[in-house]
């Protein structure tokens, strides 16, 4: 299996979303789609605990949500979560679903190949599979 694109996963998708808000280039909050993806995220944690043995890819894990999901959400904790914000998240996800099968993925082929990549390490998630080959081409250096 080949790694996933950036844009073949919601989190990142969000993160977008977030960028576009404080740039103030977009008006509708992402807390409400962040608190979903934490949540998510959290579930996820606690399977890795359990399934995974590579305890880097849980290091990783926590390191690149932390940048994509909690910071974010420590930025936006004052903000209100209005009904504005919720039904673009869905408005958001439903295009995202829509975008997954233009490029010929379905909702569930998607989420099993993200979930088992990152359980059982397979780094096949973007930045996952980035971290790896990074450490692969330190690995191959010659001092």
């Amino acid at each position: 299996m080949k790694n996933l694109r950036v844009d073949l996963v919601f989190s990142y998708w969000v993160f977008a979303w977030f960028i576009l808000y404080i740039c103030k280039i977009i008006t509708f909050s992402p807390k409400f789609a962040i608190i979903l993806g934490l949540i998510d995220n959290v579930i996820m944690l606690l399977l890795m605990s359990i399934y995974t043995k590579n305890r880097n890819t849980i290091f990783y894990f926590i390191i690149i949500n932390t940048f994509i999901k909690i910071i974010p959400l420590y930025y936006l904790r004052n903000e209100p979560i209005k009904f504005k914000d919720i039904y673009f998240t869905i408005a958001l996800f439903g295009i995202f679903v829509i975008w997954l099968h233009v490029n010929k993925q379905s909702l569930t082929g998607n989420l099993k190949l993200i979930y088992n990549s990152i359980l059982y390490g397979h780094n096949k998630t973007p930045f996952m599979a980035f971290i790896h080959k990074f450490q692969n081409n330190f690995k191959n250096l010659n001092y």
